[in-house]
């Protein structure tokens, strides 16, 4: 789908989950009340209405664009630290925690590494230039 259309449907199911009993309650006082709720009022309800449905459905959208932070996927692109010599394994701590790691290369300890990738409680590590 395009990015539009995306953003389309995004703004229509927000709007009708969240607003949908808001847009009937002023239907109802409009047709109950209809010298008191004149049509100007009944404009700017629908318009605040719109304004609320786009606003949520553009937090939605850039949450969705953001790259993830938990899990594997976001330890990916992480830098950290050898805290063993890596001579195909050893011991490495990045996001907080230490991890066993994998290299294809030589990283000596406290050399800085990025996460090239996330195999079950393994990092592939490669050595980063500070």
């Amino acid at each position: 789908m395009r990015k539009w259309t995306k953003i389309g449907l995004i703004i229509g199911g927000l709007g009708l989950l969240f607003l949908l009993d808001d847009l009937f309650v002023i239907f109802i006082l409009k047709n109950a009340l209809p010298t008191v709720f004149h049509d100007f009022f009944f404009n700017i309800a629908l318009a605040g209405a719109g304004v609320v449905s786009f606003l949520l459905a553009w937090v939605v959208f850039t949450a969705l664009q953001r790259k993830p932070t938990t899990g594997k996927e976001g330890l990916i692109g992480e830098r950290g630290k050898a805290l063993s010599a890596i001579y195909g394994q050893g011991e490495v701590f990045v996001h907080g925690e230490i991890w066993k790691a994998m290299s294809e290369e030589e990283i000596q300890e406290g050399d800085a590494i990025e996460v090239m990738m996330a195999d079950g409680l393994s990092l592939k590590v490669r050595k980063v230039n500070p």
